[in-house]
This record gives C-alpha cells, sequence and structure tokens, in this order.
C-alpha cells in the first residue's frame, strides 16, 4: 500500500508496513521560499519578510496572523530570528540551436550562448523556537508541528473518488492545505480502497463505511467532500468526521473549481484550529485555569518531558506545579481553551495517556484535575 501525504513542501512515501498515525509532524514549517528578479541588498530584504510572512501562517495555521495590528511588528523581526538563506538561480533551458541551411556550418557568433538567469528562488529558514516565543509575546497562540493528519474523500462532477495520484485534480486544495501547514492524505484507491468504498458512499455520505474504509490510514480526521457543477457554478458539500462518526458539514460555492478547492482547505484549517483550542486569532480572552494531575514521572527526564509538553500546547499561556509526590504531578494550566479542547490537543500529542480509572478528587465534577500518565 501507498500512502502519499500533501504537506507543506513535500510528498511522503508510505512503506507498505508502516502504519500511518493519527497526528504528523509536519516538516520544514518554519522554511519558506520566493521567486525574484534580482540578489541585491534591498531585493533580500523585501524577500526576508515574504518567507517570514509564509514561515507565520504555516506557524499558526492561518493568516490571521498577518491581519493582526501587530503583524508589521512581527516582520519587522525576520532579520534576527533568520538563520539560513540563500538564492538559486531559475535557469531556462538553452534555446535549440539554428537549423543548418544546406551544407554550411553556423559560424560562432550564430551559436547559442549559455544562458544567464533572469529569476532566482530566495530560500530562507527561522529558529523554530524565537519564532514561536515571537508569536506568543504577540498574543498568539502558535500550533505545534504535531498536528491532526486529515484524510480526505472526495468526488468530483459525480465521478470517481479522486486518489492521491490525481495531483493535478486536486492542486489548489493541496498547495492551500501546504500553504496553511494542514497534513493531509487522499486515499491510494488500490484495491483494497476499491472492495472498501464506492463513489456512492462519499456522495450519500454513508459514515460507517466511511469510517471503515478510512482505519487503514489512520487519520485524527476524515473529511468527506462531493463537488459537482451547475450551470456556471460550481458547489461543494463538505463533511468533517471524527472516530464516534460525529460529524460537522458546510456547503460553498463558487465560479472557478480551483477557487473552491482553496476554500474547502481554508474552512479545513478554521474549523481545526477552533477544535484544538488555537482558534483563529490570539489567546486574548477568558483565562481558565485546569488541573492536570500527571502519574508515572520518574526522572528528571521525565519532569522535562511533560513540562516541555505542557508548555507548548496551544493555548496554554502558563503552567505551574500544584502538588508532586510518589510519582504523581499536579499541574495547574493557564489557557483560553476548554477542557474538551486540551484533551484534544492532548491526545494528538501523544506524550500523555488518558487515565481510564477515576481518582477520588473526580468526585469534585467538572473542576476536578484531568488525570493523565506519563506515554512510554
Amino acid at each position: 500500500m501507498r500512502l502519499i501525504y500533501l504537506t507543506v513542501l513535500a510528498v511522503w512515501l508510505a512503506l507498505p508496513s508502516v502504519a500511518l498515525a493519527a497526528s504528523v509532524v509536519v516538516p520544514d514549517l518554519y522554511k519558506a521560499d520566493v521567486v525574484t528578479t534580482d540578489r541585491n541588498e534591498s531585493t533580500r530584504q523585501a524577500a526576508l519578510r515574504q518567507v517570514f510572512a509564509k514561515v507565520l501562517v504555516k506557524a499558526m495555521g492561518s493568516d490571521g496572523v498577518l491581519q493582526a495590528p501587530q503583524s508589521g511588528l512581527l516582520l519587522d523581526r525576520a532579520q534576527a530570528l533568520v538563520t539560513l538563506y540563500r538564492f538559486e538561480p531559475i535557469v531556462a533551458p538553452p534555446p535549440a540551436p539554428p537549423a543548418p541551411i544546406g551544407d554550411s556550418t553556423p559560424d560562432a557568433e550564430a551559436r547559442p550562448t549559455e544562458p544567464r538567469p533572469t529569476e532566482y528562488r530566495f530560500i530562507a529558514e527561522f529558529d523554530p523556537r524565537a519564532v514561536q516565543m515571537l508569536l506568543r509575546d504577540a498574543g498568539f497562540a502558535p500550533w505545534p508541528p504535531r498536528r491532526p493528519l486529515t484524510l480526505v474523500w472526495l468526488t468530483l462532477d459525480r465521478g470517481e473518488i479522486v486518489s492521491g495520484e490525481a495531483r493535478e485534480q486536486i492542486q489548489a486544495f493541496v498547495s492551500e492545505a501546504a500553504r496553511m501547514g494542514l497534513p493531509v492524505v487522499f486515499p491510494s484507491m488500490d484495491l483494497a480502497d476499491q472492495q472498501a468504498i464506492q463513489a456512492a458512499d462519499i456522495q450519500g455520505l454513508f459514515t460507517d463505511q466511511i469510517m471503515q474504509a478510512s482505519g487503514r490510514y489512520d487519520p485524527a480526521k476524515v473529511l468527506v467532500g462531493r463537488i459537482e457543477r451547475g450551470g456556471s457554478l460550481w458547489s461543494a458539500r463538505w463533511a468533517l468526521l471524527d472516530s464516534g462518526r460525529q460529524y460537522r458539514s458546510w456547503q460553498e460555492t463558487d465560479s472557478s473549481l480551483d477557487a473552491l478547492l482553496a476554500t474547502g482547505a481554508q474552512t479545513l484549517g478554521q474549523r481545526l484550529l477552533a477544535q484544538y483550542g488555537i482558534g483563529g486569532g490570539t489567546v486574548e480572552g477568558a483565562d481558565n485555569r485546569v488541573e492536570l494531575a500527571v502519574t508515572g514521572v520518574r526522572s528528571v527526564d521525565d519532569y522535562g518531558r511533560v513540562l516541555n509538553f505542557l508548555t507548548d500546547l496551544p493555548p496554554v499561556s502558563g503552567v505551574a506545579l500544584v502538588q508532586a509526590g510518589s510519582g504523581r504531578l499536579v499541574y495547574r494550566l493557564h489557557t483560553t481553551a476548554s477542557r474538551e479542547q486540551l484533551r484534544q490537543s492532548i491526545e494528538l500529542g501523544r506524550v500523555l495517556v488518558a487515565d481510564d480509572y477515576a481518582t477520588p478528587t473526580d468526585l469534585l465534577g467538572p473542576g476536578g484535575p484531568m488525570n493523565y500518565s506519563l506515554n512510554r
């Protein structure tokens, strides 16, 4: 089975024996590029800001960071946070030599010369920790590199299910998802998929059949799309499913198929951000205080692993240890997320595992600690 991951700047090929994870680490989140026409200093400075803008969008998973009042101040920090940059020439292929006339041989002056580059690819990388700190200091909650994997079942104009091989059909969706740092995978539609699901299952939104066919991909979320053309407009019906077969649906229309696909990817990103407690804006809002108990912490390394994980959870603005003893730590988290949003973000990271048993503190109700053990 070959699975094609469509992400920021890469297509990952998974071996048959490798099972997909419900969450994946998105590569090159803090690296991007733009095309320039020269390599002078003013061009470099302008290109650096443009690349940093792309990185901020990927780090947040949303364009909202560039629409905020403080976006200009953030972009001003590009020079201080860049760790590596370079210009790569984009050279057009040399023109074909002129055809000889009769038996004559073209003289040296008529022979084509080596083409000079007329465009350059400016590539820059930025310090991930520094960018995250910059965003947090500005009031944003950056999205960690480990993000939910979404499997996309899609039919176009009552046709067959789109596979990962049909990249030209879905390029607008793939490009927009990559721009926002969303890991998505399309089914391979090999013999196993063809036996497990039909286009009619997608078009009819038969959730049982869809979720059963999705199991082999082990996604965090399943996006189902049905796109059809009616007159001059394209219309899309989308549904985002979870493991419980519950879903949220929405519809969109556009005269351009590519624009409709791009909008679908944008809406997917917005819904994932909201679901995992990140939201489309900043961390400003009500400050909830949630206690979280962790067992199985046996060493200083364990303690550091848990603390780093909780500190990086979006949108956690503060972590305080309030109780420690017998391998059990109790933290108080300051966050704008709900307990359910925190639960989903914690499960996504797979550092902590929810305890199945109840403790006496659970009798306190919703205000009691959330109970977890360290995953080993």
